[in-house]
């Protein structure tokens, strides 16, 4: 079959620009952010770093996993940056409780300037607005449905589907079930991205902290009944030496390293 051509529907494939995926940040290392087809992020840990201002611009939506500063700490940058330059407001999508750190915490006057109000509170530069788990909401041509995960904070991954091919994105996550469960039950699903945070002698941070290990993460990938692509995300910069033989110990070949700067066209 001919690419971008679906029985009598022509269609552009979606695309999934690996921003950051980094566990923290270092020379070359970006924290968590994905771009879907130029207009939509997934998490904001390095909008302004990866993105001119011009494809900043671009961005209509930005749907939120959770609270954590290394998924949240480029929003302010970024809406300084489109501030003025848009006539809509920029979406921001996530759980109530997430939208709640960041009007306490972060646009609050105080630590930056509140862009839910600016220029006015009826033309704002962002709005926020309320997810609600295993419900879909169709952006952009796009379905993101968030799914719980188990992290420290209230948290989400996400499930974009436009259609014809889906993708998963779980975030930061401990043992969890639910998202394995909607995984297998997707028969589009082309790629799941989920984590790996610490080597395995730090399993007790792992533990504390809710991330997964490399042996903690091939107990998660006995779940997964699909022989699809899974990248690994959020390696802790300085452990990432330790970690790579231990991944490659699981000997699952579904397992890929994700890139910084990675394009995926489904």
């Amino acid at each position: 079959m001919v690419p971008g051509y679906d029985g009598w529907n022509i269609r552009t494939p979606m695309e999934l620009r690996i921003l950051g995926c980094s566990g923290g940040e270092a020379e070359g290392e970006r924290l968590t952010g994905l771009l879907v087809n130029k207009s939509v992020a997934i998490d904001a840990g390095s909008l302004t770093g990866a993105l001119t201002v011009a494809e900043q611009i671009a961005i209509r939506h930005v749907f939120i996993s959770h609270s954590h500063l290394d998924h949240i700490c480029t929003l302010p940058f970024f809406t300084k940056n489109v501030f003025g330059h848009v006539e809509e407001p920029v979406e921001i999508h996530a759980l109530p409780e997430t939208l709640d750190v960041l009007r306490r915490h972060l646009f609050n006057d105080e630590l930056w300037p509140d862009f839910s109000v600016i220029p006015t509170k009826d033309k704002p530069t962002i709005r926020y607005t309320e997810v609600e788990p295993e419900r879909g909401y169709t952006v952009e041509g796009l379905t993101f449905t968030p799914i719980r995960v188990n992290h420290l904070v209230p948290c989400v991954g996400y499930m974009v589907d436009d259609g014809k091919d889906a993708f998963i994105f779980t975030s930061d996550t401990t043992s969890t079930d639910r998202i394995w469960e909607v995984a297998n039950a997707t028969p589009n699903l082309r790629l799941l991205i989920t984590e790996a945070s610490f080597p395995n002698d730090q399993a007790w941070l792992a533990e504390a902290s809710k991330h997964l290990t490399p042996a903690m993460l091939g107990k998660e990938l006995k779940k997964l009944k699909k022989d699809i692509p899974v990248g690994i995300y959020h390696l802790t910069p300085g452990d990432k030496a330790e970690m790579l033989p231990e991944l490659q110990a699981l000997k699952d070949t579904r397992v890929k390293l994700l890139e910084q700067n990675a394009v995926f066209k489904f």
